[in-house]
C-alpha cells in the first residue's frame, strides 16, 4: 500500500512538474510572441507616418482657453471632484438650473416637418409654478414664451461667451482618457432645447437677426468638441448639430432668413466636416484604449471580468471567481493592443475622405436593443473575452459608430444644400428643377454618403423632397423610420 502511494505521489510529481515546465514555456512563448507582434505594428504604423500617441493625435490648447476653469463650467468640475472624494456639497452649479421642462409633464414633442406649436408651450408655461410670472401674461404665445425663458438669460450669455472663443476647448486626461469627466459636453441638452425654443419664438416674432444669433449660439456650443473629438464628443456634436438644423428648419419653412444670414448660417455648417471628423474619432479612440490597456496592464485591472459579462459563458470558466486577467500572459495585453489598432484600421480603411464615402460594408451594424443577455450570438466568445477583451468591445462599439458618422455627415450636406435651395428661392421666385441648377457645388455636397449617387431632390409644387436613402440603402422616397434602423435621411429632419 505504501508502495502505490510512493508511486501515485511520485507520478504526481512528474505530471506537475511537466505542466510546470509546459507552463513556463507556454508564458515565455506568449509574451514574447505579443511583444514581438506589436514592436512590428508600431514599426509598420510608423513607416506610415502615423502616431499612437495620444498627445499627438490631441494636444492642449492654452491653459486660457480650457472650459473647465471658466467659472460657469468650472461649477461642474468642482461637483465632481467633491462626489468623488465622497463630499455632497449642497450648491447645485447654476447650469443644472437651465431647462425649458419645468415640471414632469411638457408639451409633446413636434412632429415631423410641422413647425413648433407655441401655443401649446404658452398654456405651458402658464400653467405651471416655476413660471409664474407668465400666468396672468395676454401676451403673444412667443412673447410668453421668451419672458419664461427669460430667466436663464444670464447664464446662457455667460455660456455663449464661454464658447464663443474660438480656442475654447474640453481639456483631456492624457492618463485615464476614457474615463475622463464629460463636464460640460454632458450639459449641452438642456441649453440647446432653451435655446432652440428661444429661437423659435424670435422667428415668430418676426426677429430672424435674434433667431440666427441663437443658431450660431447652437454652433458654438459644438466647437470645443472638435479638438481631441472622443466618439462621445462626436455623438455630443451630432446632437447639437440636429438642434442647429432645427432651428434653420424652422426659419426656412417661414421663409424669414436673408440671403446674407443663410450664406453665414452655411458657412458655419461647412466648418465642421462630419466624415473628417468621424475619421479623426476612430484615431483618437484608438490612442485612447491604448493608453487604457496601459494603465489597467499597471493595475492588473480584471478586464476579462467585464468583458466577460458579454459572454453567456464566462462565469463557468471563472472559477473560484478568479480574476482571469491576473492568469493571462502579459502578452495577451499586447495582442489587445494589436487586435485594437487592426480592426479600428478596417474602419478607418471604410472611410474615403477624396471620395466622401463611408463603405457601410466594414461597419457591420449591431444596434444595442437587439441584444440580449444569453443570445450568444450577438455576445463576444468567451476565448475573446479572456484573450483580447478590450478589443472585443471596443470592436463592436466601433461598428455602430459607422452608422452615426454617415448620418451627421449626410444631414450636415442636407442642411448646406437647404440654404443653397433657399438662396435660389430668393433670387428666382422658385425652388431649382434640379439640384445641379444650384451654382457653385463644392465637392461631394450633392453626394450620398453611403454610395457616390446624387442626393434625392424633387421639386414639389412651391416646395420640394429632398433626402438621401438611410442605412439599409434602400429608397423609400424619403420616408424616415422611427429607430433609425430603416427608412431614408429626409429634410428636414424627422422629430419622433
Amino acid at each position: 500500500m505504501k508502495r502505490f502511494f510512493r508511486k501515485a505521489l511520485v507520478g504526481m510529481a512528474r505530471v506537475a512538474a511537466v505542466l510546470i515546465v509546459f507552463l513556463i514555456f507556454f508564458y515565455a512563448e506568449e509574451n514574447w510572441r505579443g511583444a514581438r507582434d506589436w514592436a512590428a505594428y508600431q514599426k509598420e504604423m510608423q513607416a506610415r507616418g502615423e502616431t499612437l500617441d495620444l498627445r499627438e493625435l490631441a494636444p492642449l490648447g492654452k491653459p486660457e482657453d480650457d472650459l473647465s476653469k471658466v467659472p460657469i463650467y468650472a461649477e461642474l468640475y468642482e461637483e465632481n471632484d467633491e462626489n468623488r472624494m465622497g463630499k455632497h456639497s449642497d450648491r447645485r452649479p447654476r447650469i443644472r438650473e437651465v431647462d425649458p421642462y419645468l415640471d414632469p409633464s411638457p408639451p409633446y414633442a413636434k412632429s415631423a416637418g410641422k413647425l413648433t406649436d407655441l401655443v401649446s408651450w404658452q398654456k405651458y408655461y402658464q400653467s405651471v409654478p416655476e413660471a409664474s410670472h407668465v400666468t396672468d401674461s395676454s401676451g403673444t404665445p412667443a412673447e410668453d414664451v421668451l419672458k419664461a425663458l427669460a430667466q436663464y438669460d444670464s447664464i446662457l450669455n455667460e455660456i455663449d461667451q464661454a464658447v464663443s472663443n474660438p480656442n475654447a476647448y474640453w481639456p483631456i486626461d492624457y492618463e485615464h482618457p476614457l474615463w475622463g469627466f464629460l463636464g460640460g459636453i454632458s450639459s449641452s441638452g438642456a441649453i440647446l432645447r432653451v435655446v432652440e425654443l428661444r429661437a423659435v419664438a424670435h422667428l415668430e416674432n418676426s426677429e430672424p437677426a435674434l433667431a440666427e444669433r441663437e443658431f450660431l449660439f447652437s454652433i458654438n456650443l459644438g466647437r470645443p468638441s472638435i479638438k481631441g473629438c472622443f466618439a462621445v464628443n462626436y455623438l455630443s456634436l451630432a446632437s447639437i448639430t440636429k438642434r442647429s438644423d432645427d432651428i434653420l428648419s424652422e426659419g426656412l419653412r417661414r421663409h424669414s432668413w436673408s440671403d446674407a444670414q443663410l450664406r453665414e448660417m452655411e458657412l458655419a455648417l461647412a466648418s465642421s466636416d462630419m466624415l473628417a471628423l468621424g475619421s479623426n474619432s476612430l484615431c483618437l479612440e484608438r490612442a485612447g484604449f491604448i493608453q487604457t490597456i496601459k494603465v489597467e496592464q499597471e493595475m492588473n485591472a480584471d478586464v476579462v471580468g467585464y468583458a466577460g459579462r458579454y459572454s453567456p459563458y464566462y462565469y463557468r470558466l471563472s472559477l473560484f471567481n478568479l480574476p482571469l486577467s491576473r492568469l493571462r500572459p502579459s502578452g495577451w495585453w499586447n495582442q489587445d493592443r494589436v487586435n485594437l489598432c487592426r480592426a479600428t484600421q478596417v474602419h478607418l480603411d471604410a472611410i474615403n475622405l477624396s471620395q466622401g464615402t463611408l463603405d457601410a460594408a466594414k461597419f457591420p451594424r449591431d444596434p444595442m436593443w437587439t441584444r440580449t443577455d444569453r443570445d450568444e450570438s450577438t455576445t463576444i466568445s468567451t476565448w475573446r473575452a479572456i484573450y483580447t477583451p478590450i478589443s472585443s468591445l471596443a470592436s463592436d462599439s466601433f461598428d455602430n459608430f459607422g452608422f452615426d458618422i454617415a448620418k451627421a455627415e449626410t444631414y450636415r450636406r442636407l442642411a448646406r444644400l437647404a440654404c443653397r435651395l433657399e438662396e435660389y428661392r430668393l433670387a428666382h421666385a422658385q425652388y431649382p428643377e434640379q439640384l445641379d441648377d444650384l451654382p457653385d457645388l463644392p465637392a461631394h455636397l450633392n453626394q450620398e454618403v453611403l454610395s457616390e449617387h446624387p442626393l434625392r431632390y424633387q421639386r414639389k409644387g412651391d416646395g420640394y423632397l429632398l433626402y438621401s436613402v438611410g442605412w439599409n440603402q434602400k429608397d423609400n422616397g424619403g420616408v424616415g423610420a422611427i429607430d433609425d434602423g430603416e427608412g431614408d435621411w429626409p429634410w428636414p429632419r424627422p422629430s419622433f
